[in-house]
């Protein structure tokens, strides 16, 4: 995915935490949001100084979470790690506030606080006893001091009924009240706060270690196979990266970095169907819509004037009259005849809408996608040993270098039946490929199994241009009939070529017949010889 199009979703998921989010108000998720931006591109934005205790929380959050060695380090190479980071770090913040927000056990307290914070005074009066026995419950005296209030209202009401209180006492009784009101609203909203924050400690803790985790693992698996760390991505909703599957890809990318004449073939296996350069062209049509207002003078929607005609419906009762006067009666035809009665001009505006088809033609330039390769892979029991290795090792380089070039590459493991594997969804396909590396080889060898699929896959859309390379020791009987027909005609007809590695001396010349290129791998000498076709060099020399 371009480093743009990334760009322009974090954008999009920015804007959909400002304008949706749950945590705190706008104007603070908008700050936090430029917080973050500032973490990843330092001096984007201007942070103002606010005092509010849960954006200074966020904020040292964000400082903890971004001091977490090798963090952003990745996240700076990697436009996609940055989005996965930024997409986690959103989420935990709208998470961790609706857990704080949740529930918390002082809920009947503050329905309690909002209940006196209602109540009418001679209420009040009344009941005034039962507040501060309440409180001393539930606060010290250095948090609230309950005698202190209780002498207050003592000296204010005494044993007074409300009826019998002067307008002085009943101010004075009202500002005690909410003065203790506005104590017990600081000091519990203080205790839920406090609730609170822990509660986001507990969230905050949980990932932090998470993340620390993930950078861990990640830089871990970057320095056993570097190309995998892109296409795995930043999922922390997945368990991809288990022990196992570190120890078997570290073995297997050891052994790759030893096999010079193994990495030798994987090279010359990417340069097989090379790019090529097409010319697209693009017909499309395009449809222009116009709208404007237009004067409709026949219209009556406002008057806008007068003016002369011969409209007698809109005459004007001036010109009317001179028809009731015989003397004026003359006057009247006369303007009529000219068309000079004074009439109203009324006027209209109507939107009119038009269209127009334009046809447009792009040409552009564009380069195909390398080919696509399809590797067959022996895993009978005579490839136990050096052969199993060696066929582990090779699919190893095959798989870096299909992520490295964004190559699809279709693996078939086959013995008695065959088991398939698409490399080109690398973060989906990871355990099977580990898996693939820890299994062993059994069972007897039957490749016109594989050469059946490799035909089916030939005859699709994602594999029609591939080459063939098939790994075994080649003992093993003739090939069906029928499928070598198919084989021919891809040859001949698609231009499609079959290759074979021969881990064996002893293998059967009748089954390597049809094969466009040959090679032979010597374990005691570590290289790969040519035999049969004179094409190597070729592909060496490109």
């Amino acid at each position: 995915m371009a480093t743009t199009e990334i760009q322009e979703q974090l954008e999009q998921e920015y804007q959909r935490f400002v304008e949706f989010g749950n945590l705190l108000d706008r104007k603070m998720r908008r700050y936090l949001v430029q917080y973050l931006q500032n973490k990843l591109e330092p001096g984007r934005h201007v942070i103002p100084e606010l005092n509010d205790q849960y954006y200074a929380y966020f904020q040292q959050s964000l400082d903890e979470l971004f001091s977490i060695p090798g963090l952003l380090d990745l996240a700076e190479g990697n436009a996609k790690i940055t989005k996965q980071v930024v997409l986690d770090v959103l989420r935990w913040l709208r998470k961790s506030y609706d857990k704080a927000r949740a529930k918390n056990p002082y809920e009947d307290e503050l329905q309690r606080l909002e209940g006196w914070a209602i109540t009418p005074m001679h209420v009040f009066v009344r009941r005034w006893p039962n507040l501060p026995t309440f409180l001393r419950t539930q606060y010290s005296r250095e948090e609230i001091d309950t005698n202190f209030y209780q002498d207050r209202f003592q000296q204010l009401i005494g044993n007074k009924a409300f009826d019998e209180l002067t307008a002085d006492e009943k101010a004075g009784a009202e500002r005690l009240l909410k003065d203790v009101l506005a104590q017990w609203d600081a000091r519990l909203h203080a205790k839920i706060l406090d609730f609170q924050l822990k509660k986001l400690d507990e969230e905050k803790e949980a990932f932090t270690a998470l993340v620390e985790k993930k950078v861990d693992e990640y830089q871990k698996l970057y320095e056993l196979v570097s190309p995998f760390s892109d296409y795995l991505g930043w999922d922390m909703s997945r368990e991809l990266w288990e022990e196992t599957s570190f120890d078997i890809l570290e073995q297997y990318s050891e052994l790759l970095e030893d096999e010079r004449s193994l990495k030798e073939l994987a090279e010359m296996l990417g340069r097989m169907r090379e790019a090529e350069i097409e010319i697209e062209e693009e017909t499309f049509e395009k449809t222009i819509i116009r709208q404007e207002w237009k004067v409709d003078e026949t219209a009556k929607a406002e008057i806008v004037g007068v003016h002369e005609s011969d409209d007698l419906n809109n005459l004007l009762s001036a010109e009317a009259s001179l028809l009731g006067d015989e003397d004026t009666e003359l006057l009247f035809l006369k303007k009529y005849a000219d068309k000079n009665l004074m009439t109203f001009r009324y006027e209209d505006r109507k939107l009119v809408r038009s269209e127009d088809q334009l046809t447009e033609i792009n040409q552009r330039v564009r380069q195909k996608e390398k080919g696509p390769f399809i590797v067959c892979v022996d895993t009978s029991e005579s490839m136990t040993g050096r052969p199993e290795q060696i066929a582990k090792v090779l699919c190893m380089g095959i798989l870096k270098m299909a992520i490295n070039e964004n190559r699809r590459a279709y693996l078939i493991n086959f013995s008695r039946g065959i088991k398939t594997l698409d490399l080109y969804n690398i973060a989906d396909s990871i355990d099977e490929i580990a898996a693939f590396l820890r299994m062993s080889f059994y069972g007897g060898t039957d490749v016109s199994l594989a050469l059946y699929e490799t035909i089916r896959q030939l005859k699709g859309n994602d594999y029609e241009d591939a080459d063939v390379l098939i790994i075994s020791d080649f003992i093993m009987y003739k090939i069906d009939d029928d499928v070598l027909r198919e084989v021919r005609f891809f040859q001949q007809n698609k231009g499609t070529q079959f290759h074979s590695l021969t881990l064996s001396k002893e293998a059967n010349p009748e089954v390597l017949e049809f094969f466009d290129t040959n090679w032979v791998y010597n374990p005691k000498q570590k290289g790969i010889i040519r035999e049969l076709t004179a094409g190597l060099q070729d592909i060496r020399n490109e």
